[in-house]
């Protein structure tokens, strides 16, 4: 009897971590990065609120449950920024979408990703997660000051949140940003309505997959390989070092491929993993795939109920409130972009990052590696 009543009091512990108000905070983390390319794809490309949210939350849950860690599902950056801002039609995001899934499944099964990216050198990843940072940040800034007073609130109670806890900020932050929308009449409580969306289906075509790879697809995947396969394998060491088996390369590539294998059929988003929404998520107190989890509950709920609202919620929030958690999400990137780092080092992950920022991660990545292997004898000296 005592080691039954044992073994439930240890269960009842591991939930309690595992679905605290905590992993509630880190489960709004990434939405400073999730909720803009959501809007875009939305109001502008044409994408149905119901399949991206609906396929979101399936996937966060099923993550959540596998790898116990918060691996968010993010938006493929390089495909959203060019479909959003030339206004791509959905079939060309979904058929897009899918020819990646298509290659990083079909690298997954070939067990080879590993070798490529233990052959990688750690200063090399140093700088993307460094020029990830600046990226995040300046996106921040130009939220940031779209509200400066509001800006400057919400960073006030982040900081002051910082070592609290029980009360994570990006709670805080997100029900600030409603409250506002309530109290300024921007949104009513007639405007909350309940009801079951209408559903979608298409079928990638293959003249969008052609073009779209040309485009997006192609730069996409070295920004994949860079962000994911490398930065994000890597970060999960730095924060999970008990926890680094876990998750490799060859694991996220079968995990990228099957979300994208079947997300374009329910008009879903283009989805990967990220070093960004990883350390976002962190950053405001996820610590377990219990983040994950409540964040797809959530994502599911909202997107079979209430993807009308939720759309017109997001369109309308407060950017202040964004760009300060991207402002504060960018701050840890860095920290840890100079982690074990010395005066040789230095120089060479801020030209990376610089790099990433001012051109793409891509070109960024290969300077660094080319600076690293001119440079070897010298740094490892």
């Amino acid at each position: 009897m005592n080691l039954e009543s044992d073994k439930n009091n240890q269960q009842k512990i591991f939930y309690r971590k595992k679905f605290s108000l905590r992993e509630f905070g880190g489960a709004f983390g990434d939405w400073g990065t999730l909720i803009p390319f959501i809007i875009g794809y939305v109001s502008i490309v044409g994408l149905s609120p119901a399949g991206i949210f609906l396929t979101l939350g399936i996937t966060n849950i099923i993550l959540g449950v596998r790898f116990n860690l918060p691996l968010p599902v993010q938006p493929q950056k390089t495909i959203g920024t060019v479909a959003i801002s030339e206004r791509w039609a959905p079939d060309m995001v979904i058929s897009t979408g899918f020819g990646t899934g298509v290659i990083w499944f079909l690298l997954g099964l070939s067990k080879k990703l590993n070798k490529i990216v233990q052959k990688v050198p750690i200063i090399s990843v140093r700088g993307i997660q460094l020029g990830l940072a600046f990226i995040l940040g300046w996106a921040g800034i130009i939220l940031f000051k779209e509200s400066l007073i509001l800006g400057f609130i919400s960073i006030l109670i982040i900081l002051i949140l910082i070592k609290n806890k029980p009360i994570p900020s990006a709670i805080i932050l997100t029900l600030l940003g409603i409250f506002i929308l309530l109290l300024s009449k921007t949104i009513l409580l007639s405007d909350i309505t309940f009801g079951l969306p209408s559903f979608s289906f298409k079928f990638p075509t293959w003249d969008n997959f052609v073009i779209g790879m040309i485009y997006a697809g192609i730069a996409q995947l070295f920004l994949t390989l860079t962000n994911v396969m490398i930065a994000t394998v890597v970060l999960i060491k730095d924060l999970f070092p008990e926890r680094e088996e876990v998750v490799d390369a060859n694991s996220l590539a079968l995990n990228m491929g099957i979300m994208n294998l079947i997300s374009p059929f329910f008009v879903g988003m283009p989805t990967c993993h990220g070093s960004g929404g990883l350390m976002a998520q962190y950053a405001f107190g996820a610590r377990t795939g219990g983040s994950m989890i409540l964040e797809g509950i959530m994502e599911i709920f909202l997107g079979i109920f209430f993807s009308e609202t939720l759309f017109l919620i997001f369109t309308e929030f407060p950017l202040a409130i964004l760009g300060a958690m991207l402002m504060y999400t960018a701050f840890l990137l860095g920290r840890i972009a100079f982690k074990d780092s010395n005066m040789k080092r230095f120089p060479i992950i801020l030209i990376s990052g610089l790099c990433c920022f001012f051109l793409n991660i891509t070109v960024g990545f290969f300077i660094g590696l080319g600076l690293f292997l001119i440079f070897k004898r010298k740094i490892e000296k």
